[in-house]
């Protein structure tokens, strides 16, 4: 099943749970009726009348509302919320700490490859068990969450297929589904949360404020919620298990297929199977997150997810191996490569053949992404984790004559502009290749490190640079694309749509002409009008942005000899439509660099 097929199974799933939803809602209400009228009855010794019936059932559902409403109005401040209401911390790009920098470069090299932004990267620091996910409400929105214990417990492989396995949820859709899910779990179990705080609270068990704070009736009363809530759990459990099991199998496979390492992935369930944490989260709102987790009680079992992942070993093997510390296990190198140039292979391949890989890394890519970063000088990979010096380094790849330079400093003042100027020569040192795969790593510090203020500040920067030699070339029209399609106002909007090309058809025409027309600058459309049909377009069906995608490409190849630049344009619309492309550079000729 292809990229577009997986989007477009996202996007019809959530109907599928919606039934189940709504039986855990009316069984939660009707206990909450049947206890209050039990209750009633004992106390009066007569029948409630209908009142009692109606004011239980609206409080019930008000309850429940308010549970799925706290995701939600979260999710209304950005994906990262789920993380921090989990307790977790976003780790800077410039971590100090070795296993966040692994983490860091692990994460950077998977979506180098991938074609996407490095998402944010959160740790769940109270977190001892092995476990992960990855949230969001598009592909280049997304965020990824490890929790403490992946960190302490895993070797560099183990949590490279880790989050791998999450990178393919990115991939194929999954973290639409999961986030609306979460929403609607957190709901259901949002009762039963309420009952165990009490009795947890007012019981007077384990702390000294435990017991100054004992009141029975309340420890009661919390029981009792308690046990109406908990008729909704085997629901959620239901509908987890609906939502990942098979999704679970198939991240495996594709993990599997980008790293080609199934034996690191076998190794981290192992360790999860053989800790004595295991996948457990402790924080009480990881009950409604379940589903989206890489290990959970509502996944398939963990021996068998191994047994399709290598087939040809046992289990027991791994849970052998798993008692040895990660510093014992051998670590894969990524192949070795002599000078930037030789990152970029010589073999030709048609790109109507790269349109088929969308969503679907190899283990080419990431060794290219691994090279990539290995040659990356140390001072751009400092700056580009500093928020100043992410957007200096984005001005820097377009910093081109005097006039740039003066149109830098009085949109956002001396100090960027210098900065820019110091960056500038380090850049141009660089191979073509590198261009977008610095972009992918400003992109996290733009999201999340600088408000929305300084964001359109950056942005008015930006377009300011461009217009300042009154000349429009196409490496400021990519940039300025895929800047504004990922931190533009419109850029948290989902995007897996319904609409159809018909329906958009003037905004198709558009993308068609600027692709027909690449070689041409400045390029036939102003970047305000590329940038507005690309949003409309955003929102095709997957369907319609498969057979899309497919006519850009030809276009593309119509004349048989595919230049960089066109190749990055066609990358720089893939990534306005969350259709993430590979930078499978064998797509090109050597000889095309130059351009």
């Amino acid at each position: 099943m292809g990229f577009f097929e997986q989007q477009d199974r996202a996007r019809r799933a959530t109907a599928r749970f919606a039934l189940l939803y709504a039986m855990a809602v009316a069984a939660i209400v009707l206990a909450a009726n049947g206890v209050c009228a039990l209750v009633y009855l004992l106390s009066y010794f007569e029948a409630p009348d209908w009142r009692l019936y109606a004011g239980v059932s609206v409080a019930t559902l008000v309850v429940i509302a308010l549970g799925s409403l706290e995701i939600i109005a979260r999710l209304s401040l950005g994906e990262g919320e789920l993380a921090l209401l989990l307790a977790g911390r976003r780790v800077p790009r410039g971590a100090a700490f070795e296993g966040e920098r692994r983490l860091i470069n692990v994460v950077d090299e998977l979506a180098i490859a991938s074609g996407l932004a490095a998402p944010p990267v959160y740790v769940l620091t109270r977190e001892k068990g092995i476990n992960a996910f990855a949230v969001g409400r598009s592909p280049n929105q997304a965020i990824v969450v490890v929790t403490q214990g992946a960190l302490d417990k895993l070797s560099r492989d183990e949590l490279q297929a880790v989050v791998a396995h999450e990178f393919s949820h990115i991939l194929n859709g999954d973290i639409v589904v999961n986030l609306r899910a979460a929403c609607v779990l957190q709901g259901i179990v949002f009762l039963s949360a309420i009952g165990r705080f009490m009795m947890q609270v007012y019981s007077g068990y384990g702390t000294e404020e435990g017991r100054r704070l004992f009141h029975l009736p309340f420890a009661a009363v919390g029981a009792g919620l308690f046990g109406i809530g908990a008729l909704g759990i085997p629901f959620a459990r239901w509908i987890q298990g609906a939502i990942s099991r098979e999704r679970e199998y198939l991240a495996d496979a594709c993990a599997v297929q980008f790293t080609r390492n199934g034996d690191a992935l076998c190794g981290a369930l192992a360790r999860i199977h053989e800790d004595a944490v295991g996948d457990e989260l402790a924080d009480w709102h990881g009950e409604a997150m379940a589903h989206m987790l890489f290990s959970a009680g509502s996944h398939p079992p963990i021996e068998e997810r191994m047994r399709r992942i290598n087939p040809h070993l046992a289990p027991e093997y791994f849970f052998e191996r798993a008692h040895r510390p990660p510093s014992m296990e051998p670590t894969r190198r990524a192949a070795k490569v002599q000078s930037p140039r030789t990152i970029v292979p010589t073999k030709p391949t048609a790109v109507a053949v790269l349109v088929a890989t969308l969503g679907e890394p190899t283990p080419q890519a990431l060794e290219h992404a691994a090279g990539l970063l290995a040659y990356l000088p140390g001072p751009l990979r400092e700056a580009l984790a500093d928020p100043s010096g992410a957007q200096a380094a984005m001005f820097a790849c377009l910093l081109e004559g005097d006039a740039a330079v003066r149109a830098l400093r009085e949109s956002c003042g001396d100090g960027m502009a210098r900065k820019a100027e110091l960056l500038a020569p380090l850049i141009a040192e660089l191979d073509r290749a590198y261009r977008l795969p610095l972009l992918a790593l400003a992109l996290p510090v733009l999201r999340k490190e600088i408000d929305d203020p300084a964001r359109e500040r950056f942005l008015a920067g930006l377009r300011a640079l461009i217009q300042a030699d009154q000349r429009l070339t196409l490496a400021e029209f990519v940039f300025a694309t895929i800047l504004e399609a990922n931190l533009g106002a419109e850029a948290r909007r989902a995007g897996i749509g319904n609409r159809t090309r018909g329906e958009l058809a003037k905004e198709c025409a558009l993308v068609l002409t600027l692709l027909s027309d690449a070689g041409m600058e400045p390029p036939p459309s102003s970047i305000e009008d590329i940038s507005a049909a690309l949003r409309a377009l955003r929102q095709l069906a997957p369907a319609e942005k498969a057979a899309l995608i497919a006519a850009c490409a030809e276009v593309v190849t119509a004349d048989g000899n595919v230049k960089l630049y066109e190749h990055e344009l066609l990358r720089a619309v893939c990534s306005a439509l969350d259709c993430p492309m590979p930078p499978a550079m064998a797509a090109l000729d050597e000889r095309l660099l130059v351009q």
